[in-house]
C-alpha cells in the first residue's frame, strides 16, 4: 500500500476513531442512554429526517407534507434541511432509528472532512508528507465542527470544500472544470445557504490564484464565470422553489445595516484559538475559531519563510486579516451571511477561515527546514506578545472573550511553548533526535484535538426521554384514525397540551397546527400572535388557541399526559401508558364558512386591537349577545398569582410583555401543566375549572406577573360557532397534493380553508380555475355563491418545473462544453 493510500486511510479513521471514543465518553447510544440530538438536531433535524424517511418509504409527494404545521411545500423544505446525497440513505435504514442515522452521518461526515481536506493538501502541495493525516484530522475536529456537527445540513459543504478549491486550481491551470462543476453543483444543492459563503470565498480564492500565477488573465475570468453560472444553474431545480417559497417567511425582508458596528475587541476575538475554549451558538457573534493551538505557530512561520514567495505570503496575510475584521464587523458578517443577520449560530464562516489557515500552516510544515532559528525566536516573541495582552485585557481587565477561561489560557500557552521546542529542535538536532521531535510532536498534536472535541463537542440529551412517548402516540393515533374512517372525515388535525418540540407532528406521525422551521409562512405567525397565539419570525404554534380558534383550525384531538383533561369541551377517548388521547367537542371541517361582512371585518384586521377583544369583537359579529370573554378577578403577588374559581368554565389568562420564561399551573383538583417560552406572548391556556377549585399560577423568579383572568362564556362561544358550523365543507378525498369536497351553500358566504394561502395551490369550483383570497392576511378562502359546489385544491411546488428546465439546461450545457473539450485535445493528439 502506498504513502498516500495510508496518509488517506488514516485522514479518514483518526478523527472517526477520535469521535466515537468521545461519543463512548459521552455516554452515546449504543454505549449509554444519551444521544447527541441538541438545538435544532433536536427540534428540527430528527422530525424533518422521520418524515423524509416517511415519503421515502411510502412513496409520498415531495411537494406536500400536511405534518409540518397546518400544511407546508416539502420539497423548499427539503432543499434547506435535507437535501444531502447522503440522507437517501434513509430509504435502506430501519424505521424508528433516526436518531442513529443521524448520529452515523455525522461520524461519517467528521471522517470525510478529514479524507477530503488530507486529500486537497496531497494534491495541491504534489506531496505524501504523513502530516496531512493530521492536519485533515484538525480540519475534522475545528471548533467549528465542535459547535455546530449537529447542524448536519451544514457540513456537506465542509466537506465539499477541499474539492470545490482543488477543482477551482486545476481548472485556472487550463485543466479540466469537472471537478468544480461537480462539487460546486453538490455543494450548492446540498445547502445553498452555506454555499453562499462558499461562492464568496471561491471569488477571494480565484483572485489570490490570480494574483500569485499572475497567468490567465480574461480566459481564466471567464472559465470561472461560465462554470460557476453553470453550477448554480445546475441547482436550480431546488433554488427557484426555495426562493418563492422564503419569499412569504421572515426571510424576505433585506435591511442593509446603516452604521459600522464592531462586536468586539479583536484579541478577545483571537483568544476564541485557545484549546478548549467552550464553544458558542448564542446571539452575540463570537466566532468559532479553533483548530489546533499549532496553528498559532506555524501560521506565523509561515508569514516568515523565505522559501515561500513574498507575494502568496502577503496575500494570505491580508485575507486572514480580512476574515478576522469580518467576524467582527457587522456590515462584513452581514454579506458574508446572505445579507442577513444571523439571530444565532454565529460566524458560519468559519470553517473558511479554518481551512485557510490549515493550508497554510501545512505549507509551512512542508519548509520547515528552510525555517531558521530566529523565526522560532520570532514566533515565540510574538506568542508571548499576545499571551501577556491577552492576559491583561481578559483575564486582568475582564475585556469580554466568550468562553476563554484561565485553564485553557495556560494549556494553550504551554501547549505553544511546546511546539516551539518541538520545531527548534527539529532544526538543530541531528537526524535521529530530529525524529523523535516530530513523532512526540505529531502525538501531542492528536492528543491535543481529541482533548478538545471531547471537551467541547458533542453536547447530548437523554435519548428514552426523547423517544418516550413514540409508542404510546402511536397507538392513540391509530385509535383516532380509525375512528375518523367510520365516521367518513377525511381530514382531522392533532395537538398536544405540552409539547417536546413545536415540530411533534412529522416526528410522531400526525397533522398539526404548529411549526418550527425557517421556510414558515409568516403570515400565519402574523395572523397568531394577533389572536393570542404563539408566534414568532421562524415558528407558529397553537399555544393560546382558544376553543373557537382550534375549531376554526380543525383540531380534532388533544394528546394529553394525565386524565384530568376531560370536560363540556373535550371528551376522553383512549389511554395508552402515560399518555391520554381527547376528542373536541368543538371542531370545524377543513372548509368551513364564514358571513361575508364578518370575513372582510377579519381581512382588515386592526391588530392594535388586544387578543381579547379581537375575539370578543369576532364573536359578536357572528352572532354573540355577550362578549366571549368574562373577566375574573384575580391576586397578583411576587411569584404567584392566584384565581379563585366561582363558576364553572373554561379560564384563559393574559399578561403583558415579560422576559419571564416558564410558567407553571397548579389547579387543586390536581392538574398540572408547564408553560414554556412565555416571553413569546401567548394566552394561557387554564383549562376547565370547577367551582371552588382554585387556580395557582408560578413563576420560579419570583417575579410579579400582572395578569389578567377571564372565564370562556359558553353562550357566546356556542352562538359564535354555530354561525360557523352552519355551513360546511365534506372532504371526500384527501392526499399529499390534493383535496376534494363539495358543500351545499344555503346562502351566500365566504368558504375558508384551514391552510395558509401559498404559492403552489390552485383551486377548481365547479370545475373552474378560481382565484382565491387571502382571509385574515393568512389563510385560503373563497366567495361561494347559493348552490351545490364540488371544491378541488391542488398543490404543486411554484417554479419546480422550471427550475428542472435550468438545471437540465445547465447540465446539457456543461457536457456540450466538455464534449467541445474532449474533441479539441483529440484534434491536438492526431
Amino acid at each position: 500500500m502506498t504513502g498516500k493510500r495510508i496518509s488517506f486511510l488514516a485522514a479518514f479513521f483518526m478523527p472517526l476513531l477520535i469521535a466515537i471514543i468521545v461519543c463512548i465518553d459521552h455516554e452515546v447510544f449504543p454505549f449509554g442512554d444519551q444521544c447527541i440530538l441538541q438545538v435544532d438536531m433536536y427540534h428540527q433535524y430528527a422530525p424533518f429526517f422521520t418524515e423524509l424517511m416517511e415519503k421515502l418509504k411510502t412513496g409520498g409527494s415531495f411537494f406536500y407534507s400536511w405534518r409540518i404545521g397546518l400544511g407546508a411545500d416539502f420539497l423548499s423544505l427539503y432543499a434547506y434541511y435535507l437535501a444531502s446525497p447522503l440522507n437517501w440513505l434513509l430509504l435502506l435504514w430501519p424505521s424508528g432509528y433516526v436518531i442513529e442515522f443521524m448520529t452515523i452521518l455525522v461520524l461519517l461526515k467528521i471522517a470525510l472532512c478529514g479524507l477530503t481536506f488530507a486529500y486537497y493538501l496531497t494534491e495541491h502541495f504534489h506531496t505524501q508528507h504523513a502530516a496531512v493525516s493530521i492536519f485533515g484530522t484538525a480540519y475534522a475536529l475545528s471548533a467549528f465542527m465542535a459547535a455546530y456537527s449537529w447542524n448536519i445540513m451544514w457540513t456537506d459543504c465542509m466537506v465539499l470544500l477541499p474539492l470545490v478549491i482543488l477543482g477551482l486550481e486545476r481548472m485556472t491551470k487550463g485543466k479540466s472544470p469537472t471537478l468544480y462543476y461537480v462539487t460546486l453543483s453538490l455543494s450548492i444543492l446540498s445547502n445553498y445557504y452555506i454555499s453562499i459563503m462558499v461562492c464568496i470565498f471561491l471569488v477571494l480564492w480565484f483572485f489570490l490564484c490570480q494574483t500569485e500565477d499572475g497567468r490567465g488573465g480574461i480566459l481564466a475570468w471567464a472559465r470561472f464565470l461560465v462554470y460557476s453560472l453553470l453550477a448554480g444553474g445546475t441547482g436550480a431545480v431546488l433554488l427557484l422553489p426555495t426562493a418563492i417559497v422564503l419569499g412569504k417567511s421572515s426571510a424576505q425582508a433585506i435591511s442593509f445595516p446603516k452604521s459600522v458596528e464592531w462586536y468586539f475587541h479583536i484579541v478577545a476575538e483571537l483568544a476564541r484559538h485557545f484549546v478548549v475554549t467552550e464553544t458558542y451558538t448564542g446571539q452575540n457573534h463570537w466566532p468559532n475559531l479553533y483548530c489546533g493551538v499549532f496553528v498559532l505557530v506555524f501560521f506565523v512561520l509561515f508569514l516568515l519563510n523565505q522559501a515561500i514567495p513574498w507575494k502568496r505570503r502577503l496575500s494570505f496575510l491580508l485575507l486572514v486579516v480580512f476574515f478576522v475584521l469580518s467576524f467582527a464587523n457587522n456590515m462584513l458578517d452581514f454579506v458574508w451571511h446572505g445579507l442577513h443577520f444571523p439571530t444565532s449560530l454565529p460566524a458560519r464562516q468559519s470553517f473558511l477561515y479554518v481551512f485557510v489557515l490549515l493550508v497554510l500552516s501545512f505549507e509551512s510544515t512542508l519548509h520547515l527546514q528552510q525555517s531558521k532559528m530566529w523565526h522560532v525566536l520570532v514566533a515565540g516573541g510574538l506568542s508571548t506578545g499576545f499571551f501577556l495582552i491577552v492576559y491583561r485585557l481578559v483575564l486582568t481587565e475582564n475585556v469580554k472573550a466568550e468562553g476563554v477561561e484561565s485553564g485553557a489560557f495556560w494549556a494553550t500557552a504551554l501547549l505553544v511553548f511546546c511546539y516551539l521546542i518541538f520545531v527548534a529542535v527539529y532544526l538543530t538536532a541531528g537526524i535521529r533526535t530530529r525524529g523523535w521531535a516530530l513523532a512526540i510532536g505529531c502525538l501531542v498534536m492528536i492528543a491535543e484535538l481529541t482533548v478538545n472535541f471531547d471537551l467541547t463537542g458533542f453536547g447530548t440529551t437523554g435519548r428514552s426521554a426523547y423517544l418516550e412517548k413514540r409508542e404510546d402516540y402511536a397507538a392513540l393515533l391509530a385509535i383516532a384514525a380509525e375512528n375518523e374512517q367510520k365516521e367518513g372525515d377525511a381530514f382531522w388535525r392533532v395537538e398536544e397540551l405540552e409539547r417536546m418540540t413545536k415540530n411533534d407532528a412529522p416526528l410522531f406521525g400526525y397533522a398539526s397546527a404548529t411549526q418550527f422551521s425557517s421556510l414558515m409562512n409568516l403570515d400565519v405567525s402574523h395572523f397568531y400572535q394577533t389572536v393570542g397565539m404563539e408566534g414568532g419570525k421562524n415558528f407558529y404554534c397553537i399555544s393560546g388557541a382558544t376553543p373557537l380558534l382550534s375549531a376554526m383550525l380543525s383540531v380534532r384531538y388533544v394528546l394529553a399526559d394525565n386524565g384530568l383533561e376531560e370536560n363540556p369541551m373535550r371528551r376522553l377517548v383512549a389511554q395508552s401508558g402515560n399518555a391520554w388521547l381527547y376528542e373536541n367537542t368543538y371542531v370545524l371541517p377543513f372548509g368551513f364558512v364564514m358571513p361575508e361582512e364578518v370575513a372582510e371585518f377579519w381581512d382588515g384586521l386592526d391588530k392594535t386591537v388586544d387578543d381579547i377583544g379581537i375575539q370578543d369583537e369576532l364573536a359578536y359579529r357572528l352572532g354573540a349577545k355577550s362578549k366571549l370573554f368574562v373577566p375574573v378577578a384575580d391576586v397578583s403577588m411576587p411569584g404567584e398569582t392566584v384565581i379563585e374559581v366561582k363558576e364553572d368554565g373554561y379560564y384563559y389568562a393574559s399578561y403583558g410583555r415579560t422576559e419571564l420564561s416558564n410558567l407553571t399551573l397548579e389547579v387543586s383538583d390536581g392538574r398540572n401543566r408547564s408553560y414554556t417560552k412565555v416571553s413569546h406572548g401567548y394566552l394561557l391556556d387554564l383549562g376547565y375549572c370547577r367551582a371552588g377549585s382554585e387556580i395557582r399560577i408560578k413563576n420560579t423568579d419570583n417575579q410579579t406577573l400582572a395578569l389578567s383572568a377571564y372565564r370562556l362564556d359558553m353562550s357566546a362561544f356556542d352562538a359564535a360557532y354555530q354561525t360557523l358550523a352552519e355551513q360546511g365543507m365534506k372532504t371526500t378525498l384527501l392526499s399529499d397534493t390534493r383535496v376534494e369536497g363539495s358543500i351545499q351553500m344555503t346562502k351566500p358566504g365566504r368558504l375558508i380553508f384551514s391552510i395558509a394561502k401559498e404559492p403552489g395551490w390552485t383551486l377548481l369550483v365547479d370545475g373552474v380555475p378560481t382565484e382565491g383570497k387571502a382571509f385574515g392576511g393568512a389563510f385560503f378562502s373563497v366567495s361561494l355563491a347559493e348552490g351545490a359546489h364540488e371544491i378541488v385544491l391542488s398543490y404543486e411546488t411554484p417554479r419546480v418545473w422550471a427550475g428542472a428546465g435550468i438545471s437540465g439546461g445547465c447540465v446539457g450545457v456543461f457536457l456540450l462544453l466538455m464534449a467541445g473539450r474532449w474533441w479539441r485535445l483529440k484534434r491536438r493528439r492526431i
